[in-house]
């Protein structure tokens, strides 16, 4: 029992589909890294094309491998437990969807879950060059998005 509590304690809360759509697909701008979290790499990936992109490549081979890690150093995994026991945030998830849709750009999403300081740093940057934008556009879809006290914004059926 220890032992899957420590595994699971290793394991990332980012989606690993989606990490690995958006490495295939915009693996080159850096979209992958900014997804889980590690912003400054993933800076270094847009302005260099994904080192050429041999960069993206070797990210792709990580993920798939097993061996690709968020900002904090737990792995992305494709198999993990069920995230169906988190706890709901009390923002609507319409509102915030539409919010991304319309206002993305301008990290109004980010201010409504009370994510202050990322919805200032989306403002300022278009969304990322949109691609932020995506991003959280992707983890609402896929019921990963979370607000400020992390918890996970849903749809309430």
């Amino acid at each position: 029992m220890e032992e899957n509590q420590q595994t699971s304690a290793n394991v990332s809360d980012r989606e690993w589909n989606t990490t690995l759509l958006l490495a295939i697909f915009l693996g080159g701008f850096g979209a992958d890294r900014f997804y889980v979290g590690k912003m400054g790499s993933g800076i270094a990936k847009l302005l260099t094309g994904g080192g050429c992109g041999i960069w993206a490549i070797i990210d792709m081979i990580a993920l798939i491998q097993g061996n690709y890690t968020d900002a904090e150093g737990k792995l992305v995994r494709k198999v993990k437990e069920s995230n169906s026991e988190a706890e709901v945030s009390e923002k609507e998830w319409n509102t915030t969807f539409l919010l991304e849709l319309f206002l993305g750009t301008l990290g109004v999403d980010r201010f409504y879950v009370g994510k202050t300081g990322s919805g200032i740093a989306k403002l300022l940057t278009a969304g990322g060059c949109l691609i932020w934008s995506l991003i959280d556009m992707i983890a609402l879809i896929n019921g990963t998005y979370t607000d400020a006290e992390g918890k996970v914004v849903r749809k309430k059926f």
